[in-house]
């Protein structure tokens, strides 16, 4: 029985060092798992900034007017704003927000820009659209006075993956008049729109330059946009 007994108080010894030395183990491993993880964090972190310091410093070289859009310097090469464009043959007032930044270009005469735009009508529809467009050179940083060119179109995901038809389809043209930029629709709010606001059917025949309408775009956030169309909205 004593010899019993004893063999019982060693397995139950081995049985508690097992269990702590298990234990310490799991959490040496939970340590290393934690550090690990925290680890590649930081290491993607540093990633995206010594990526995003090269696309800067890239931009810097071949775009350094993108830095200054609008007369001020912006940290980002990027210039958003807003601007109500008014249509009697469209219906009412329409707001468009237009955000842009560099983009490559093929001739040493202009800077070209993409980005996204977004338009509503007095109806109350929005529209998400391609952006892209094209700028008058500046010698330096100072876009003061240069010619704009701006085209939109329907970036929708059913029209690309349908290839339907990418209407509205708006351009604006001007000039920078800092800090605004200066613009008419180059007849294409009228274009697209009939005095209901309504898209025209596909197909339609419409004039060209039937009305154009002039807009000046101030530069603003998303939430002034928002607000301008709420108070053109009349349908």
């Amino acid at each position: 029985m004593a010899i019993t007994r004893a063999i019982s108080c060693i397995m139950e010894k081995s049985s508690a060092v097992l269990r702590y030395t298990t234990s310490q183990m799991t959490t040496v491993a939970t340590h290393r798992q934690s550090q690990s993880k925290i680890g590649g964090l930081a290491r993607l972190v540093l990633v995206f900034v010594l990526g995003g310091v090269a696309v800067a410093g890239v931009m810097a070289v071949m775009a350094p007017w993108g830095f200054y859009m609008g007369g001020r310097f912006h940290a980002i090469p990027l210039w958003q704003g807003w601007g109500r464009i008014h249509s009697n043959s469209a219906g009412g007032d329409y707001v468009v927000y237009v955000w842009f930044w560099p983009d490559h270009g093929k001739f040493r005469q202009l800077a070209y820009v993409q980005g996204r735009a977004l338009v509503c009508t007095p109806r109350g529809e929005r529209f998400n659209l391609e952006l892209g467009g094209d700028f008058e050179k500046p010698p330096g940083t100072d876009s003061n006075g240069r010619k704009v060119s701006i085209y939109m179109f329907n970036r929708s995901v059913r029209k690309q993956l349908t290839g339907a038809d990418r209407r509205p389809e708006l351009e604006l043209r001007g000039k920078w008049n800092n800090p605004d930029l200066v613009l008419d629709d180059h007849g294409s709010v009228a274009r697209n729109f009939d005095h209901d606001a309504k898209l025209y059917a596909t197909g339609a025949s419409r004039p060209y330059m039937e009305e154009v309408s002039p807009v000046t775009l101030h530069e603003g956030g998303k939430s002034e946009f928002d607000a301008a169309c709420a108070a053109v909205k009349t349908r």
